[in-house]
């Protein structure tokens, strides 16, 4: 059976026991189900999946007290905050002079925007939630951005996998998929525009890892159980949990620390008494300005004309979906073909940032291979790869 028609078989499974449960506890359970089915995904595609496209970047929903002019209006400024704080990939954005002065008038970035009420269950009652739903325009946002010299990231982003080990009624346990407090994660991380992965914890990773080793958070074993899940950043904590697990979600707090690794670097924050959206919001935070400094392209600092030579562009489709793959990047401004020579094209990019940046960029997908320096048949290539469609 095609992998979508399993997941999708195995979702529908998931989720049709949820009919008997009330809706707050039916939309919370199809977080979690849906999360499964997206970390079992990982486990029958081929390894290094190393990015997401992420969707949404330039829409946002929040919650509104009305639709009079000023509430519309501050709620406007709010979702044009956090579309930028998801483009911008970090929070320092909205210090920045000029952002502040755009926020006061939202509506110039405005594409469109609606009104909707909270969910059906809920229809009964007086005080039912209302939100603002806008999207943005997406060349405006950009526009905004590089005018106050704050870098973009883009749509392609890398996954950050979750190590967490709980302290709870003096046991300690690994966070799985099917807890709910990935649900939580999910949340948060979506609305910075950040994918996130939980273990799945099966014989493969039990094999791999242990509590103590995440407990103690011992690099090597985080790394070396991570591979399979293709991810180079990883985010790591033990947290103690000061409610027993039958406890309410929402008056559990915890307490520790979080540790994100990439490219060999660490950086922690402390975890003090935060309920489980302010620990995820936290987690976010580190996640998101972490990795923006390394993704998120500076137009300011653009190193002009670059040469690509791609091999083994051996057809019309090839080079349109090579063409349509490139288009994608945010770091390529332009894509001009300076010379083709049987399957290998030379191509002339126009970027904004630097060379590293963009050979970042090119390593999150999986369509675009280096060529080992030994095997390039043209020393003067500024970057060589080798197309896989």
């Amino acid at each position: 059976m095609p992998v979508a028609k399993r997941c999708k078989a195995l979702l529908q499974n998931l989720i049709s026991p949820l009919t008997l449960m009330s809706a707050p506890e039916a939309r919370s359970a199809v977080k979690v189900a849906t999360l499964v089915v997206g970390l079992l995904v990982l486990s029958i595609l081929p390894e290094n999946t190393y990015a997401a496209l992420v969707q949404g970047l330039y829409s946002q929903e929040v919650p509104v007290s009305g639709q009079g002019y000023q509430k519309r209006a501050d709620a406007m400024s709010q979702a044009l905050a956090e579309v930028l704080v998801k483009v911008a990939g970090q929070r320092e954005v909205l210090a920045n002079r000029v952002v502040k002065s755009a926020l006061a008038k939202p509506e110039a970035y405005i594409r469109k925007f609606g009104f909707r009420s909270s969910s059906a269950d809920q229809e009964t009652s007086l005080n039912r939630q209302q939100y603002l739903q806008a999207v943005f325009d997406d060349q405006a946002i950009n526009r905004l951005l590089r005018s106050a010299g704050v870098a973009i990231w883009g749509q392609s982003r890398p996954s950050t996998l979750v190590w967490l080990a709980v302290e709870s009624v003096g046991q300690r346990s690994i966070v799985n998929a099917s807890g709910t407090l990935p649900a939580v994660f999910a949340e948060s991380f979506q609305g910075r525009g950040l994918p996130v992965l939980f273990p799945l914890m099966d014989f493969e990773d039990a094999g791999a890892i242990s509590t103590v080793d995440v407990w103690g958070g011992f690099t090597h074993k985080l790394q070396d159980a991570s591979r399979r899940y293709g991810s180079e950043s990883i985010l790591t904590g033990r947290l103690s949990r000061a409610l027993s697990p039958d406890a309410l979600a929402q008056n559990e707090r915890y307490d520790g620390r979080l540790t994100l690794i990439f490219r060999g670097m660490s950086q922690s924050v402390a975890v003090n008494g935060l309920d489980a959206v302010a620990l995820t919001q936290l987690a976010a935070d580190l996640v998101g300005t972490t990795l923006s400094r390394h993704y998120a392209i500076d137009a300011s600092d653009a190193s002009g004309k670059t040469l690509l030579v791609v091999e083994n562009v051996a057809s019309l489709d090839d080079y349109a979906a090579l063409n349509k793959y490139l288009e994608r990047i945010t770091a390529i401004r332009d894509v001009s073909v300076h010379r083709v020579a049987g399957s290998t094209i030379e191509l002339e990019l126009v970027i904004d940032g630097s060379e590293s940046q963009l050979a970042d960029a090119l390593a999150l997908g999986r369509n675009l291979r280096p060529v080992a320096p030994g095997v390039q048949s043209d020393s003067s290539a500024t970057m060589r790869y080798s197309w896989s469609y």
